[in-house]
């Protein structure tokens, strides 16, 4: 047994001279207790208490969080790695999809460049030009050239197209700073347009983590080409526009830009429509081998002779669209 008296003696506890603090307590006797159980039955309001069990409004809170993914490349991280990127770089290379162009700059950004960072040049990048027709690809290029130096480019370590004239541009701008030691290069723009393809390129090696779906670069990261020349990736950021309207259009644009991964979406088959406006109906045909009088009204019909002809069907033989749908936005 310890004595414990040895260890602290009983006037040092308990005595006139007790050096052990008395524990705090809300109360020390019941009257006062009661007195707190009043004043906080006071101030209770249904209204603020989280824990009251609230009855079913109808709204779908479980389908609410599934469509958050919406707010993906938006959140104040990413464009805290943004930002570090613009400051860190001499040069900005802004990578934009070649097949939608407009739709994939960031104008947010580029009037922040010319504002407050106009000393900094700034590139655009086509990246994806293979799939799009040759006279679109210069045609694009003649005009965003108007603002910009463009270039058409190809993401590939073993058959690349535009990776000597972008490492010629960057050597340009490399003479003229040559009073700094190492020329730093960022690459911005949205989520999956080929930014991490676009060093790797340039390295002739899987020197960034990249991927065919949006998102698998979450930080900004360094990487030498030359002895001079830094190349620096930062994740895919989405600017909001003003300019377009708010709500399902919003998510559509999202959902078509490949800002969001398709295997997130709750109802994919909700998107097809505004696909279908924009691509014509022989090159569905030709892409998905259907028959040449197969004819459709809406999108829904398109997705159930898509999924008959690929095999995606529910028990009892009944077409899985959702299914369909996703792979038109893999497509």
């Amino acid at each position: 047994q310890a004595d414990l008296l040895t260890v602290e003696s009983f006037g040092e506890t308990f005595g006139k001279k007790s050096t052990r603090k008395r524990p705090k307590l809300l109360a020390y006797d019941m009257a006062a207790m009661m007195e707190k159980v009043d004043e906080k039955s006071a101030k209770y309001t249904p209204a603020e208490d989280r824990n009251l069990k609230k009855e079913d409004d109808g709204f779908d809170y479980n389908t609410a969080r599934s469509e958050n993914v919406f707010g993906a490349g938006m959140s104040s991280r990413i464009w805290r790695e943004l930002y570090k990127v613009v400051d860190s770089s001499d040069v900005i290379v802004q990578v934009i999809d070649a097949r939608d162009p407009m739709g994939t700059r960031c104008p947010h950004i580029e009037q922040h460049i010319k504002k407050e960072r106009s000393h900094k040049h700034m590139i655009l990048l086509m990246n994806k030009c293979d799939l799009i027709p040759t006279w679109a690809t210069r045609r694009w290029v003649k005009i965003l050239s108007r603002e910009y130096p463009t270039l058409a480019f190809h993401s590939s370590i073993t058959n690349p197209f535009g990776k000597i004239a972008l490492i010629n541009l960057l050597r340009q701008f490399a003479q003229l700073h040559k009073d700094r030691k190492h020329l730093s290069v960022g690459f911005i723009g949205y989520p999956n347009v080929g930014k991490s393809s676009v060093i790797n390129t340039l390295k002739k090696k899987v020197v960034c983590k990249a991927a065919p779906v949006p998102g698998e670069t979450k930080v900004w990261q360094y990487v030498a080409l030359t002895n001079r020349v830094y190349l620096i990736d930062c994740p895919g950021v989405v600017t909001t526009d003003s300019s377009i309207a708010a709500g399902h259009a919003t998510e559509v644009q999202k959902v078509l830009k490949g800002v969001v991964r398709a295997e997130k979406l709750e109802a994919p088959a909700d998107y097809i429509d505004e696909l279908l406006s924009k691509v014509k109906p022989e090159y569905l045909l030709k892409r998905y081998e259907l028959m040449a009088d197969a004819k459709w009204e809406s999108g829904e019909e398109f997705l159930t002779i898509l999924a008959k002809k690929c095999g995606k069907l529910l028990r009892g033989g009944e077409p899985d669209i959702q299914t369909a749908a996703r792979m038109v936005l893999y497509d």
